[in-house]
């Protein structure tokens, strides 16, 4: 087909589905996009580009634990959810939580402030999130 805004021929896929064969292409795309989510993610957030080695095993090793971080970030998020509950994973949302919850702890320690009162657990679960992406 010819692509009068890329001034160019291009490619054009038509999916047409059989019954049944439909859910299965539509599963391939489903774990395809989240491959891509976790790379992304692992780029962005915990450093897969960022191995400045050259030794094949520590950089197999890079490789992994940055994956794994995601990944586990990923269980972490969805633990304690059902599937109906579940919303979108923000990594940025993760990471801005745990400094958030870093820092209280910094505070509430130097302070000598009881994080297990009544009156204080809503406000820390209100400081744990504030930043994070609502999703």
């Amino acid at each position: 087909v010819y692509s009068v805004s890329l001034k160019r021929k291009i490619k054009l896929l038509q999916v047409k589905y059989k019954v049944g064969k439909g859910e299965k292409y539509n599963l391939y795309y489903k774990t395809r996009f989240q491959i891509e989510f976790l790379y992304r993610d692992a780029k962005q957030h915990t450093g897969l580009n960022d191995c400045q080695d050259r030794s094949e095993n520590k950089i197999y090793f890079h490789q992994n634990a940055s994956l794994t971080a995601v990944n586990i970030a990923k269980a972490k998020h969805w633990i304690n959810r059902s599937k109906e509950d579940r919303q979108a994973f923000s990594m940025s949302s993760i990471k801005t939580m745990n400094h958030n919850r870093l820092l209280i702890n910094l505070f509430l320690s130097k302070f000598g402030i009881k994080a297990n009162l009544h009156k204080n657990k809503s406000k820390i679960r209100e400081l744990v999130s504030y930043g994070a992406i609502a999703s």
